[in-house]
């Protein structure tokens, strides 16, 4: 199934959305979000890593000298730790400036690791709040949301009307809507 919109257009949409279009996109796209924000999460650190390769290479060849690491220096450890904090930046929001030092566009990585950070915590708490359903609505949600199935689709299974099925999914989707909202608005700084 094609996907009705990219990766940066969601991440753009999400950073200009209310906190009611933000749960829209989140439950639209609930399948596919986590794979798609990890997407724009694997292609960001590749472009702020081959930025610091690129801004290194630079460094040593203004230098004019072939530069010999002492061993006072672990290349691989240092590595290890700029890793560890681009992956920290992503989980938490919270960024080391020293990662994103002289680069071009550094602005746009602190807004896109930013933004990440908010969209990974948002479906956090949606899917917290999904999984506190039990019975028939738990069942409901699995089949719509995560296996993708149509109110036809269930209803058939469980020989009841569509109507019945979209009726009792839209009454949970309003009480998730209710307790997700409330969250939503404390990471929706400048949201439309």
């Amino acid at each position: 199934m094609a996907l009705k919109i990219r990766e940066t257009d969601l991440l753009n949409s999400y950073k200009k959305a209310s906190p009611e279009k933000r749960l829209s996109l989140m439950f639209e796209y609930y399948r596919e979000f986590p794979g798609m924000l990890n997407r724009i999460e694997s292609e960001t650190k590749y472009y702020i890593k081959s930025e610091q390769l690129r801004i290194r290479s630079k460094r040593r060849a203004e230098l004019d000298i072939r530069v010999q690491t002492s061993n006072i220096s672990n290349p691989t450890a240092d590595e290890a730790m700029n890793n560890a904090t681009i992956d920290e930046a992503f989980n938490t929001g919270e960024i080391d400036m020293a990662i994103l030092k002289d680069m071009q566009g550094a602005a746009e990585y602190v807004e896109t690791i930013m933004m990440v950070s908010v969209m990974k915590m948002d479906y956090q708490l949606l899917n917290d709040i999904i999984s506190g359903y039990i019975d028939e609505d738990s069942v409901i949600i699995q089949k719509h949301l995560v296996e993708g199935k149509s109110y036809n689709a269930i209803a058939t299974e469980k020989e009841c009307s569509s109507d019945k099925i979209k009726r009792r999914f839209t009454r949970i989707r309003e009480e998730i809507s209710e307790e997700m909202l409330k969250c939503i608005q404390m990471n929706c700084r400048g949201g439309n």
